[in-house]
């Protein structure tokens, strides 16, 4: 712990005696040194293996903003552009009026793709192949551009299809991802879990039920929870998958860590996450970033004509290139620079290249709020109000 930063150990301890967290972790950099570097907790649910500071977990959404480092990474490198045409890449994502869709717009999830047709199974998740075809072939949820919506899963299929179409190696994200982002780092982060790794250092996900949504509400809003349970609406369909009736906690699985799932089945470490932002707050140089590139993060992608509605969330959300941004209804760091990820349960990782900040806190127990989690909030506030001190 970095002088002026001892504040931030009560905060953190605070769900943990309180048992309100299984397990957790945070770190933290600021100017380009770790300031905050905290774990605790357990492991697995029978509390007889301790979280330690290698402890990685699933991270759920928190995999769309390493989707989208890797989709700033091609960019970088000349793949393609967040100006051009999805079809021009991709000849066969034409269909069904999506001609004119950005890449831009595809990765800050503007495209209406939000559900498709295709029906997901635990089996059929690796097939890149027959998704792609799916995704391509599928109309729109709504009129891209006008609206946004959490893309839950299907973010990721699209950011690979792009960088697997384009990269003259034919790597798909979570090989992209390893080798051009994690490998240089030096980072504990995967997008689909290789064998080499020890699964004694993953933390078992405590999930929650559909039920618990309703008996334990907090910032959920109504409106989503009532329709991620009737089949037909657009949260359901984008959602539901055959495990959802058994809650989120049923992807912790070794089938789905090694998924390769870029919305939602990236493992890491708190660690790994941070180190990952950090290569941002400090430029993008030891990822080949260009300033063009970091400019596009920073300032974000211009929000849907319709307004930041989310059609699947019924909430406003700012997406933007893979990330979430900052907005008036929700600020999660002290610039607007900021750009980042949260997670069902309430896990949350960024970067604020302006505040050179970079962030993450992750937990194994699942919350049931929207964004926000009061045990990761109470540790960010504590920390900003360090930096206001020592500033």
């Amino acid at each position: 712990m970095a002088e002026g930063f001892e504040a931030v150990v009560p905060a953190f301890s605070t769900a943990l005696e309180a048992r309100s967290a299984l397990g957790a972790s945070c770190t933290i950099y600021h100017r380009g040194q770790k300031v905050v570097d905290l774990h605790g907790g357990w492991k697995t649910k029978d509390r007889t293996r301790g979280w330690d500071s290698d402890t990685a977990t699933l991270v759920y959404s928190l995999t769309k903003g390493l989707t989208a480092i890797a989709a700033a990474v091609a960019v970088s490198r000349g793949l393609f552009s967040y100006e051009e045409r999805v079809a021009d890449i991709w000849p066969e994502f034409a269909a069904q009026g999506k001609d004119r869709m950005s890449v831009g717009e595809a990765l800050s999830e503007q495209g209406g793709l939000a559900a498709i047709d295709f029906k997901l199974t635990l089996d059929n998740l690796t097939d890149e192949d027959a998704i792609a075809e799916a995704i391509a072939a599928q109309k729109p949820n709504w009129t891209p551009g006008e609206h946004a919506g959490n893309h839950a899963y299907t973010l990721g299929w699209i950011a690979s299809e792009l960088i697997r179409r384009r990269d003259p190696q034919g790597r798909n994200l979570g090989r992209f991802f390893a080798e051009e982002v994690a490998a240089p780092l030096g980072a504990d982060v995967w997008i689909g879990l290789p064998d080499s790794v020890d699964r004694d250092r993953l933390a078992r996900i405590e999930g929650f039920k559909l039920q618990d949504l309703f008996i334990h509400r907090t910032t959920m809003p109504w409106a989503l929870t009532f329709e991620m349970c009737l089949p037909g609406t657009l949260a359901f369909r984008t959602l539901n998958n055959p495990l959802i009736m058994q809650g989120p906690g049923a992807l912790d699985c070794e089938q789905f860590w090694q998924s390769g799932q870029g919305g939602a089945g990236g493992i890491a470490s708190a660690d790994g996450l941070a180190k990952v932002y950090q290569a941002f707050t400090a430029g993008g140089e030891a990822l080949g970033i260009t300033p063009e590139v970091m400019r596009h993060l920073t300032e974000g992608h211009r929000p849907p004509s319709k307004g930041l509605k989310d059609k699947v969330l019924s909430a406003e959300m700012y997406y933007s290139l893979g990330f979430e941004k900052p907005f008036e209804k929700w600020e999660f760091a002290r610039t607007r620079s900021a750009f980042g990820s949260f997670a069902v349960g309430g896990s949350l990782a960024y970067a604020d290249p302006q505040d050179e900040v970079a962030y993450a806190w992750i937990t194994n127990t699942l919350g049931t709020g929207k964004w926000d989690d009061p045990r990761e909030k109470i540790v960010r506030e504590a920390f900003y109000s360090c930096l206001e001190n020592i500033a």
